[in-house]
């Protein structure tokens, strides 16, 4: 391999102009890296990085991940807004509504607002509610504070819906012949559903 070293450079400097030369054979695709549905998940960090993603969590799912990158520029036009709050909420998979203390009812103390997460079958754990304070404390506004999170949930589940028809008929064989039968019987449908909740209550800190 050519190099542009002189003809007394020393063994160390032709070893790292060696090492050196073979950065050119790495293929690095940009457009991949810096694209959220597309960049590796192990380089999911810097690109968050890159992006000026205000709160991250390793403990987020892959999805949540991407989406919360993906939801950095939008988020950062209007932060410290209504709707930075809930852009940002809404990419970690919850539903959030927000109610500001003029649209509670009763009225709550002037320039709060609480939030309401809709929540399913992965429920709310402390490191979530960790991070979704962490989100909303960097993209609302400084006048602005959070009162209380409430949580809402939401079960759902498939019914099934099963019967089985018992017929029965008794035929007498005279020296008439039967010209038309009809036969009547009543369809009864019975079904059960059943819903569990785990609940899990934490001390409040001081």
């Amino acid at each position: 391999m050519s190099d542009l070293l002189p003809s007394n450079a020393t063994a160390q400097e032709r070893a790292m102009s060696n090492a050196t030369a073979r950065i050119g054979e790495i293929d690095v695709p940009i457009n991949t890296l810096w694209n959220p549905k597309t960049c590796p998940e192990a380089f999911l960090p810097w690109l968050a990085w890159a992006l000026s993603v205000d709160v991250w969590d390793e403990s987020w799912s892959e999805k949540q991940k991407r989406a919360t990158i993906a939801a950095s520029v939008s988020v950062h036009r209007i932060k410290g807004t209504r709707g930075a709050v809930t852009a940002a909420l809404d990419a970690l998979g919850y539903a959030v509504t927000l109610v500001e203390w003029f649209e509670d009812d009763p009225e709550g103390d002037p320039y709060t607002f609480r939030l309401v997460i809709e929540v399913d079958d992965r429920g709310v754990d402390e490191a979530l509610y960790t991070s979704l304070v962490q989100v909303v404390n960097r993209t609302k506004n400084t006048r602005s504070h959070l009162s209380k999170i409430s949580v809402a949930a939401k079960s759902s589940g498939t019914t099934f819906v099963g019967g089985v028809p018992i017929l029965g008929d008794v035929v007498t064989v005279s020296p008439w012949s039967i010209s038309e039968r009809t036969n009547e019987s009543p369809t009864r449908v019975g079904s059960t559903v059943a819903a569990y909740d785990i609940l899990t209550v934490s001390p409040l800190e001081a």
